[in-house]
């Protein structure tokens, strides 16, 4: 694992997407870009449009731009591995990526059309090794450019976690379906102790988070945005994650998989342990509402069975409840809820009669149940499934 001992976070808010951004970034030392090849990662996993919180904003992403033209680096290239089923190339066009890409000639990178690279991991909790895209080692800076986002599994999703897009293809999905190994003793989930063994062989150079409008409760597609209006900039990755999490309203020592990357590299999780400018920064939080821990407390006539999950079946049955559970009323029985189940542990004996299953993961008695195919379905096949018909229209279906 790499040793970081710039501990220098960089914080500009209300200026907007661009300006928190650029100004951010701009207060970086610049020869550490400075002639060099840059390859921007930003959160760009789902076809959905700017503004939402869903994805970076593309604005912020020009902001960054225009901070490392004027630093002095040479190519520029944006580049994402999304969910499984989400056309990158549309994705980069719904959410304003394109057009930044086309204003800024850089090149637009689908890194699961590239080679992979299979990468080991010594003394990994759950990981001996993993596959990433190739892409990645042929420029001199990764740049993570996160939006800041709450999310289902893993508590907030920024930095750090951005660099799971640097995933080849269904090796994502992996990282959610890892079982614990024999004698372990751990107490957290799977999939941060994933995150932990992937940070130890892969970080960014530099981290910028994008927090004009995120997400806070059902995120990381799911939730409501937050109009929260800050950017910070980074060269040490977990403290640029450690202060977007306090700017987030987070105490960063409760997110798991930033307390494990903590102590695994021998630093602090907390936030006073690192230098943060302006010093008053802290009067730049916005209060991010957690996850919910149970679905019935946003939905109590919903019966969610979740056992081992990915988010991003999750993330399509927050969607569909988003989205369409007003017109699920008339299909829940008099005195009974709607049943769902997600993730590759579910049985028989954990479902009930009228059950939906969703995802592949769920497909287990299929033949006595509703099931809805895919990994992940998305919310309007959802729909289909339960009331036979497909949902109105004009309601773009977002993955």
């Amino acid at each position: 694992m790499k040793a970081f001992t710039d501990k220098d976070i960089f914080v500009i808010a209300g200026h907007g997407p661009f300006e928190n951004a650029r100004q951010a970034m701009i207060k970086i030392d610049n020869t550490v870009f400075k002639g060099k090849s840059v390859l921007i990662k930003p959160n760009i996993g789902r076809m959905v449009g700017p503004g939402k919180g869903i994805n970076t904003h593309p604005d912020a992403v020009a902001g960054v731009i225009e901070a490392l033209r004027l630093g002095g680096a040479g190519k520029i290239a944006i580049g994402e591995s999304p969910i499984v089923g989400v056309d990158v190339m549309k994705a980069f066009s719904l959410s304003g990526i394109s057009d930044v890409a086309e204003k800024y000639e850089c090149e637009l990178i689908d890194m699961d059309a590239r080679d992979f690279i299979t990468k080991e991991i010594p003394h990994g909790l759950v990981l001996d090794s993993t596959k990433i895209c190739g892409t990645i080692y042929k420029f001199d800076i990764l740049l993570s450019l996160p939006v800041a986002k709450c999310h289902m599994h893993t508590g907030v999703t920024l930095g750090i976690k951005n660099m799971k897009g640097c995933l080849y293809r269904r090796e994502k999905i992996r990282y959610h379906q890892l079982e614990w190994r024999p004698g372990s003793e751990q107490v957290e989930k799977t999939l941060d102790l994933a995150i932990s063994d992937m940070a130890t062989i892969l970080l960014p150079d530099i981290t910028v988070i994008d927090g004009y409008i995120g997400m806070d409760g059902m995120g990381p597609s799911g939730g409501d945005p937050v109009h929260s209006n800050f950017a910070l900039a980074s060269t040490h990755p977990l403290g640029a994650d450690i202060i977007g999490a306090t700017l987030m309203g987070k105490k960063p020592g409760d997110i798991p998989h930033l307390r494990l990357i903590a102590e695994r590299m021998g630093l602090s999780p907390e936030a006073e342990d690192y230098h943060v400018s302006p010093e008053n920064y802290q009067d730049f939080i916005t209060e991010y509402r957690d996850p919910p821990k149970d679905i019935s407390i946003e939905y109590p006539d919903v019966e969610l069975v979740d056992i081992d999950s990915c988010s991003a079946c999750l993330s399509t049955v927050m969607l569909f409840l988003k989205r369409f559970k007003k017109d699920m009323e008339q299909y829940i029985p008099d005195d009974k809820t709607l049943a769902l189940a997600i993730g590759k542990g579910v049985t028989e004996k954990d479902i009930r009669e009228g059950t939906v299953l969703i995802g592949n993961c769920a497909r287990l008695h299929s033949d006595k149940y509703t099931f809805v195919k895919g990994c992940p379905p998305v919310a309007t096949r959802i729909f289909e499934a339960i009331t036979g018909h497909e949902p109105p229209e004009n309601e773009p279906d977002v993955k």
